[in-house]
Order: structure tokens, then sequence, then C-alpha cells
């Protein structure tokens, strides 16, 4: 027979207010339930709270590792960073110096520029020559060495005029071909080009002149020596007769050959000659240094400039990535090494939600904690009222007498209730029967 059963046929019979045992039983059954699900909660910290600990000493050794790695990793990268840097720094250089060449264009072949190269210098020694032997000797300059500074200073118009052809025809010919530096530049080669026509027409007619006047001074030459013969005697040592009239005619044939020299020296061909010539020669070097130089100078630094700054930067850049790849794999080990560590770290619980949750549980605990004594307080009330309801209802049939027995039954320590195990109303009704039964 269920025990719940048997004490309401008690209190049935005693005519007790089941109310009361009804309210200590919910809360002895909640006291139980609470009590065990606190046990469970409590068992729930402590695991938790060591799950905290292990995992936080695991963290712990692996921040440790973490930190004897890291600084060789950074070492490593802050070393390959300095070379990368120095890497990007030769590869702009290499971009400068590409660019530069493609600042310079080669618009002519290498030879084309030793060609004009030497046109020029042809030119300006025949300049210098014309100068020497013409000008210094017009202007009666004595002195050798300055009729040749004196030609010297006259042929260095031409590097005087190069710098004006070539920055004024040349360059925006080449460098911003425009219908307007295309047309200046057609002009002026046509320009050139008739002068050139008028010079050489004007020295073929003097050169016609002066080998026509040569000629001519050799037909009398040999008239001369012919008559030079005739008067010399066949014997050797016979006296020699000059004959007046063979000595006029050779005057009169050295006349007709001053008179073709002096013919020669005066003629406008001759001073058309000379002027255009050395127009042409100074106009003609300035114009061949003025194409030579730029293609012998773009050469120049293409081969001796810009490709060596170029090969020099790969060959550095070379150099670099080597040294990177030697620090590269040992640093990809202790980055791998790191990477090990850090998904350890990150398969590790959070602990923040850990001691959140051992948070919670406490909570819950002094929650549970606050219902236990809110339960036991409720059973306490609950046996008290059965106790006092059930001693009411006996005061009335008993005397002085009894009620001073039971009292002092009451507060024997002997005689409690809770000695056996009993409730309080239980224990106080087997107090209060033995007590009777004894008197």
């Amino acid at each position: 027979m269920n025990e719940d059963y048997k004490k309401g046929i008690e209190h049935g019979v005693d005519g007790l207010d089941k109310t009361y045992f009804e309210d200590y039983l919910s809360s002895e059954v909640s006291l139980e339930w609470l009590e065990d699900a606190k046990a469970q909660l409590v068992d729930q910290q402590e695991e938790l709270e060591k799950k905290i600990q292990d995992i936080t000493s695991k963290k712990l050794q692996i921040l440790e590792a973490i930190h004897e790695v890291k600084p060789q990793h950074d070492s490593k990268k802050l070393e390959v960073s300095h070379l990368q840097e120095q890497v990007e720094d030769f590869q702009q250089r290499i971009v400068e110096a590409k660019n530069e060449k493609s600042k310079n264009p080669l618009h002519y072949p290498l030879l084309a520029g030793i060609i004009y190269f030497f046109a020029g210098i042809v030119f300006l020694f025949g300049d210098l020559i014309i100068s020497h032997e013409i000008v210094a000797y017009a202007l009666n300059i004595k002195n050798d060495k300055e009729a040749w500074a004196f030609a010297c200073g006259l042929a260095g118009v031409t590097f005087l005029l190069k710098p004006a052809y070539e920055r004024l025809i040349e360059e925006p010919y080449l460098k911003n071909p425009t219908e307007k530096t295309q047309k200046l530049h057609r002009f002026f080669q046509g320009t050139l080009v008739l002068i050139s026509v008028i010079t050489l027409a004007v020295l073929g007619f003097f050169r016609y002149e002066a080998y026509k006047a040569e000629k001519l001074k050799d037909s009398i030459n040999r008239e001369i020596k012919s008559l030079q013969l005739a008067s010399t005697p066949l014997i050797q040592g016979a006296e020699v007769n000059e004959d007046p009239t063979i000595l006029l005619k050779i005057e009169e044939k050295m006349k007709e050959i001053d008179a073709y020299n002096k013919e020669l020296v005066t003629s406008p061909w001759a001073l058309a000659s000379f002027v255009l010539s050395g127009v042409l020669f100074a106009i003609a070097g300035a114009i061949c240094f003025g194409i030579a130089f730029p293609i012998l100078s773009s050469y120049w630094k293409r081969w001796f400039w810009h490709n060596p700054s170029i090969n020099r930067s790969r060959r550095r850049i070379k150099k670099l990535r080597k040294q990177m790849v030697q620090i590269e794999t040992p640093r990809f080990e202790y980055a791998a090494t790191l990477e090990h560590y850090q998904k350890g770290l990150e398969l590790l619980p959070d602990l923040d939600t850990l001691k959140s949750e051992a948070q919670k549980i406490n909570e819950q605990i002094l929650s549970i904690t606050e219902k236990i004594r809110l339960a036991r307080e409720s059973a306490r009330i609950s046996s008290y009222a059965t106790g006092y309801d059930y001693g009411e209802k006996q005061g009335k049939d008993l005397g002085n007498d009894d009620r001073r027995r039971l009292k002092n039954a009451l507060d024997e320590p002997s005689k409690s209730f809770r000695s056996n195990g009993l409730r309080p109303y239980q224990a106080l009704r087997k107090a209060i029967g033995e007590n009777l039964r004894d008197n």
C-alpha cells in the first residue's frame, strides 16, 4: 500500500485538513526535484570549470609556441619585404630606362649616323681649308698659327648652325610630325637642294673656266718651249744668238698667260664659287652633324646608358630573387607552423562562450538554491500547520496535567521527532501517544 495513501487514511481518521499535507507533499516533491537538478547543475559546473581550465592550459601552450615561432617568421618576412622593395625599385628603374629609350627612338640606322658624321667632318675640313687658304690670305694674316686659328673659327660656324637646324627642322620633323613641321622640312630641303644645285652649277662653270684657262696656258707654254728650242744652238758650247723676234714672241705668250690668270681670278664665277662653297660647306656640315649627332646619341644612350642600366637592374633582380627564395623556404615553414597553431586555436572552444555558460549555470544554481529555500520553507510551514491542527484537535480533550506532560515530552531531546526520520507531525503524534500511554 502506498505510503501517501496510508497517511491520507490516518489524517482522515484524525480529521485533519488535507490541504496541509498536500502542500507538504508538493513542497517535498519540488524539493527533491530541485535538489537533483542542483546536483546535476553542480556537476555540469564542475565539468565546465575543468574544461575551461584544460582549454586555458592548451591555449597558453599554443600561445607560447606561437610566441617562439612568430618572431622568426616576422624576421624572415621583414627581410623578404626589404628585398621585395629593392626588387620593385630596380623594376622601376627598368621602366624608367625603357621610357627614356622610347623618348629617344631610332629614326635612322647606325650606318646612316656614321655616314652623316664623316660627311660632316669632310665638309668641316673643306670649309677649314677654304678659310685657311683663301680668307686668311685675303685678310693678309702672315702668322700661320693665327691663320689656322681664324680658319678654325670660321669652320666652327658649322657647330653654331647645327643646333639651329637640329632643333628647328630635324627634331620637330621626327618627333612631332605635324603638317606644319613637314611643310617646314620640305621647304628647307627644297631650298637646300636649290642652293646645292646652284652652287654645283657655279662650281661647274668655274671649273670649266679654270680647265679652259689651264689648257690654253699649257698650249702657250708648249709654244714658248718650242720657241726657246728654236733659239737654242744644236752644237753644245756654241754661242747662243738671241733673236729679238723670238724674245718678243715669248714675252707676248707670257702676257697671254698672265691675261688668262687675271681673267680667271677676276671671273664672277670664281667669286660666286668661293662664296657659295663656303656657305654650302657650313650649312651642309651643320645639317650632317645635326642628323648624325642625334642618331649617334640615341645609339650611345641605348648601348652605353639605357641597356647597361636595364641589364644591371635585371641581374640585380635575379640575385635578389635568389636571396628571397633562400629566405622564403624557412619562412614558409614558419608560416605553416603558425597556421597549424592558429587552426589549433580556432578548433578550441571559445572561452568566453564557456565562461558565459558557466555564468548561466551559476545563476541557475543560485535560482534553484532560492527555490529550494522556498520549498523547504513551504514544507516546514505545512508541517507546522499539520501539527498545529492536530494539536488543536487533541488539546480539546486533554486536561492541564496531560498538556504539561505532552510539552515535557516534546522538550525531551531523546524523544525528538527528528531522531527517527519521521515527519514532524508524525513525530508529534507518536510522542503524544507514547506519553499518554506512559501515564
